[in-house]
């Protein structure tokens, strides 16, 4: 029976089948080997293998949900290589190359192994409860500036030169798209050093298909474009989330192959979205190779005024702008509400099957296959004894490809659904910013009735709270039609692989069964 485990120390992976481990990260344990003290399972990224079982502690079913999340919220609270010392326990001395200590206060305990090579520096006391006092890191599932439209639409001014242009057809409002999508791709990741080799870093080449010309980025320069993304677009786009910064094992091929796999799935959907992608910000991030040119462009971009809540002032004007009703507002909530209990419903179910593809099902079809090798050994006739000996080794084959299966179809499903949780748990916060605007249009509304404010002033107030009414209708309508894209394709490989797969059964069992023929 499979149980849920939070992973308290760090593990790096020494051999083939062995399992990274992550603290804070949530595994799949499958198998608990009492006799040496190993746990076979399964962790967050769908990838299958043994770790010692000192290095995690198992839930208890009744531990809610909401309870994991916040135990991986407490442990998760890293920063990467410019943030972390780390002391060799061979060494009295430490290096500081970046000039400033950062140090993990999170971790609760750490791997009791003599060949350990490296011990972490808790956070001294002063220092944590100077932190203590400051805000929290925010939560790097999904950003969303939770900021009211509010002043835009009350007046409210910013310098800006860039305009988002909108269109409207018989569904609502549209961003508008460009005739060649962009796409860019993320390769070729390098180890980098500097400070005389006494850092090093992990570099990515991003290459845009629109010109070919590649820049290179290291995760901090994801991470600043993300921020910034987040608080110029949060308040009427929600921007996905980046791979978690990790400090163990970064410069592991398993690593960083993992995480090349997500800056590429990230930037994706960034790629697709016809207002991020053409923002000067984004274009910034892929287009520019000289550093002077990207350090002075960082500068500009962190003295962007039209962020929160004052994008809506690079909207471009329109006579179509229209209110959405409050009825339209409460359908949007409604749908996210049942969307995303369907998604963590599919989740749940596609996990579980991953467990038991990798777990019982393949030891299934191993011990029926084991059964007919040991049938055939009692015959004496080759003939028979040959055909049962090949039963039972295509039923063992056929627990291996049930193992081997969900790498290939039920991951890609997984991932995708716990994209769109995230995003669907953004709805509530883009509707608050639409109710925002629709209630200051019906409150002027109601003060021009009472003669309190000129049929002008309310007009121009109706004009700003149509502008984002419709901008969060073009988001809404473009989430659909992403929603609905990638599930397609997405479920299309789902079946296209399971079919492989059975395909594949049918022939072995076609085989063993042609065995017979004598």
């Amino acid at each position: 029976m499979s149980s849920k485990a939070i992973v308290r120390c760090f593990f790096r992976r020494c051999k083939e089948g062995e399992l990274t481990l992550i603290p804070g990260e949530i595994v799949t344990v499958i198998n608990q080997a009492k006799d040496n003290g190993w746990y076979e399972g399964i962790n967050s990224n769908g990838e299958h293998g043994q770790f010692p079982g000192k290095c995690v502690e198992l839930l208890m079913d009744t531990v809610s949900h909401s309870e994991v999340e916040e135990i991986c919220d407490i442990d998760s609270n890293y920063e990467e290589l410019d943030g972390v010392e780390l002391r060799s326990k061979k060494s009295s001395s430490y290096s500081d190359t970046s000039g400033t200590q950062l140090f993990i206060s999170t971790v609760h305990r750490a791997i009791e192994s003599n060949d350990q090579d490296y011990e972490i520096i808790p956070e001294p006391k002063d220092k944590r409860d100077s932190n203590e006092q400051s805000p929290q890191r925010a939560n790097r599932l999904y950003q969303f500036i939770k900021t009211e439209a509010e002043p835009f639409i009350a007046g409210k001014t910013v310098n800006t030169t860039k305009k988002i242009q909108l269109a409207f057809y018989e569904n609502g409002a549209s961003w508008v798209y460009s005739i060649v999508p962009l796409e860019c791709t993320v390769t070729n990741p390098q180890t980098e050093t500097k400070y005389s080799g006494m850092k090093k870093y992990i570099s990515y080449q991003i290459t845009p298909n629109d010109t070919n010309i590649s820049v290179y980025h290291r995760y901090k320069h994801f991470d600043w474009l993300y921020g910034r993304l987040s608080e110029k677009f949060g308040s009427a786009i929600p921007i996905p989330r980046l791979p978690e910064k990790d400090l163990p094992w970064r410069f592991s091929e398993d690593f960083i192959q993992a995480r090349m796999r997500r800056l590429q799935s990230w930037i994706n959907r960034i790629s697709r979205h016809p207002v991020i992608s053409q923002s000067e910000i984004f274009q910034h991030f892929i287009r520019k190779t000289d550093e002077k040119e990207w350090k002075t462009g960082k500068r500009i971009a962190e003295k962007d005024e039209a962020v929160g809540g004052m994008i809506f002032s690079e909207i471009m004007p329109s006579t179509e702008f229209r209110l959405l009703d409050r009825e339209e507002a409460e359908k949007c909530l409604t749908f996210a509400k049942c969307m995303g209990e369907s998604v963590q419903n599919l989740i749940t179910a596609t996990e579980e099957y991953m467990v038991r593809c990798t777990g019982t099902l393949k030891f299934e079809y191993i011990k029926i296959g084991r059964a007919f090798s040991e049938l055939s050994a009692s015959f004496g006739k080759d003939s028979m004894r040959n055909a049962l000996s090949f039963v039972g080794k295509t039923y063992e084959d056929i627990g291996n490809l049930h193992f081997d299966q969900p790498k290939q179809d039920v991951h890609s499903l997984t991932e995708i659904s716990k994209e769109y949780k995230g995003l669907l748990n953004l709805y509530p916060d883009m509707i608050r910013v639409l109710k925002g605007a629709l209630e200051k249009a019906h409150e002027y509304e109601k003060l021009v009735h009472a003669n309190k404010v000129t049929l002008k002033e309310k007009e121009v107030i109706v004009c700003r709270a149509g502008i984002v009414s419709s901008a969060i209708e073009a988001e809404i309508n473009h989430f659909n039609h992403e929603l609905a894209n990638d599930y397609k394709v997405t479920v299309q490989h789902f079946l296209y692989e399971q079919v492989q797969m059975y395909n594949k059964i049918t022939d072995k069992l076609r085989e063993a069964y042609a065995r017979f023929e004598f």
